[in-house]
């Protein structure tokens, strides 16, 4: 008798744990917004917490300020606040903190920025955590050792940016935002090489932005912005419905009857979050493209890298601006956010920007008589020629 007790006990405690991932967590993700936004955007992860964001050095940047780009948000019709950093190339550690210390920091690093010929790099950075996570600082130090100078923010709902439910259309806004005040303050005249660095998520972020500069800018009322020089795509997917199916969490609840119903429909339909990346890209034939994936990677599959790259590439002639695809082995551990390690890094980017340049030269060539590059372009209908002009003098100006 008080075996069978036992053994019915037994059997109703079972039923009620399994009646929460079989039951209950479907229902929940299927119908709860709330908990669809946290997975993509997992914002409500923050380490490491309490940084002093005004303050970059207290987190280990050399040579950045502190300051915040204010907009009003289309899409949430309400403020927005976002924290920024601005971090300057290590070629001008000597100038700007040593010699010419006789104004505020922010204001001669405005100054270094305006008057600058090194690249800027846009970085958005990728889901959870924040601007000062420790990968992404390590990546920033990458960038100060290719003497570009770096631009990188928190969207909404991230950081010490405006605490606000984050979503595609949001987070793009954001990015635009920033976009449009860095070019504001780089020389109208002379513009720099201006690559836009999306990591894992982020890289969906700076396609849709780059894809839909035009129709965002008119949204907003903002004047016509310049398309970025190029995109470097780090750990990329195609789309999000792709990358949510293959995720590492996916199997947890994959086995489950209704798990397409549940799990994957949702994202297929939502109007908050898809990150077609691979639609996004399709649209920018003219923008030259790095993308950087690790063999290694377990949080986005190096096949998604892989079938953006296929479904770009086809979607470009083969006179197009650079598609350049470079994959880092299983071997070298790199993971999912770790390829601010690879000793070869610095010198993939180099290269990118090199064969850019090259092709520009060969262009030149290739136009015989014509007037101008830019007569050419238009000639051709590329639409936007990749800045013929600004690439064949900026890179020139690169330091090695």
């Amino acid at each position: 008798m008080v075996f069978a007790a036992l053994l019915v006990a037994t059997a109703s405690v079972t039923a009620s744990v399994l009646m929460v991932p079989v039951a209950v967590l479907p229902l929940v993700f299927k119908y709860s917004k709330s908990v669809q936004r946290k997975m993509v955007f997992s914002n409500c992860i923050n380490y490491p917490r309490n940084l002093d964001y005004e303050n970059p050095s207290s987190c280990n940047v050399v040579g950045g300020r502190h300051f915040n780009v204010n907009f009003k948000s289309v899409c949430d019709d309400c403020s927005v606040k976002l924290g920024v950093w601005h971090i300057v190339p290590c070629s001008m550690f000597r100038e700007v903190f040593v010699i010419r210390d006789t104004l505020a920091i922010d204001a001669r690093l405005h100054e270094e920025l305006k008057k600058t010929k090194n690249p800027v790099v846009l970085y958005c950075h990728g889901n959870s955590n924040h601007r000062g996570s420790p990968h992404r600082l390590q990546m920033y130090k990458v960038f100060q050792e290719l003497n570009f100078h770096v631009i990188t923010f928190d969207y909404r709902g991230y950081g010490d940016s405006t605490n606000m439910r984050p979503t595609e259309k949001g987070v793009v806004e954001d990015a635009l935002a920033v976009y449009a005040w860095l070019i504001e303050s780089l020389s109208a005249t002379d513009r720099p090489p201006v690559l836009i660095w999306g990591h894992s998520l982020g890289t969906a972020v700076a396609a849709n932005m780059t894809a839909h500069l035009t129709e965002l800018c008119c949204e907003q009322g903002r004047p016509q912005l310049p398309c970025p020089d190029a995109l470097v795509l780090e750990a990329p997917f195609n789309n999000l419905l792709d990358e949510i199916t293959t995720h590492p969490l996916t199997k947890l609840v994959s086995w489950l009857p209704y798990y397409n119903n549940s799990f994957v429909k949702p994202f297929s339909e939502s109007s908050e979050f898809a990150f077609k990346t691979d639609q996004y890209l399709c649209r920018i034939p003219q923008v030259p493209i790095l993308m950087l994936h690790s063999k290694g990677d377990k949080i986005v599959p190096y096949n998604l890298a892989c079938k953006l790259y296929e479904k770009v590439k086809n979607c470009r002639s083969t006179t197009g601006a650079p598609l350049v695809f470079h994959s880092f082995e299983r071997g070298q551990g790199l993971g999912h956010n770790n390829l601010c390690e690879a000793p070869d890094l610095k010198d993939v980017v180099k290269n990118f920007l090199s064969q850019i340049k090259t092709c520009n030269s060969n262009l030149t060539i290739h136009a015989g008589n014509e007037k101008s590059l830019f007569s050419l372009a238009l000639k051709e209908s590329i639409g936007r020629p990749w800045d013929f002009f600004s690439w064949s003098l900026k890179l020139n100006n690169i330091d090695s």
